[in-house]
């Protein structure tokens, strides 16, 4: 299924991708789920870890069958979290950190990133009181140091999957 994932760090213009790819009568994105980030996470940290690793290859769960999984998961919930159309959308900003993964799971997926100015960007989630895991609201350095970092990777991310694949 040819999917739309919006990426970019939070409070860089996501919602806003979302609401004008919602308002067209053939896409629908919804709102975020907040869920597909952490599955993903969670399979990294799985996939890092060399007991969890173990764990599973001892239980049979191959690399197949976890993808197989996972993408039938995202896909679920990404399909019956609204109303359907021709063509879905998800805007979970922070699953293009996985997106390579991602493309794996889903070969005909296409990436929007969004970049805003970092100092905006971090000046909006303090002011909001946006918590994201990580950013500390009480300290602009450290919030500017963890954007660049988020940055950095989705940068790559967008670059490995390729421009066909992945718009900034």
């Amino acid at each position: 299924m040819p999917l739309i994932f919006i990426g970019g760090v939070p409070r860089s213009g996501t919602t806003l991708m979302r609401a004008m790819l919602d308002a067209h009568p053939e896409v629908r994105c919804g709102q975020e789920t907040r869920v597909i980030p952490r599955i993903l996470q969670l399979r990294s940290h799985w996939i890092k870890s060399e007991k969890e690793s173990l764990r599973l290859e001892e239980a049979g769960i191959s690399k197949e069958v976890m993808n197989s999984a996972i993408a039938q998961f995202c896909l679920e919930i990404i399909a019956k979290h609204g109303d359907p159309a021709p063509r879905l959308c998800n805007k979970d900003p922070l699953t293009l950190k996985m997106g390579s993964y991602v493309i794996e799971l889903f070969p005909n997926a296409k990436f929007l990133f969004m970049v805003r100015d970092g100092r905006a960007t971090v000046h909006s989630i303090i002011s909001r009181k946006v918590t994201i895991t990580g950013f500390d609201l009480t300290n602009y350095r450290q919030c500017m140091t963890k954007w660049n970092h988020a940055i950095e990777t989705m940068h790559g991310q967008c670059k490995e999957i390729g421009k066909e694949r992945c718009m900034m």
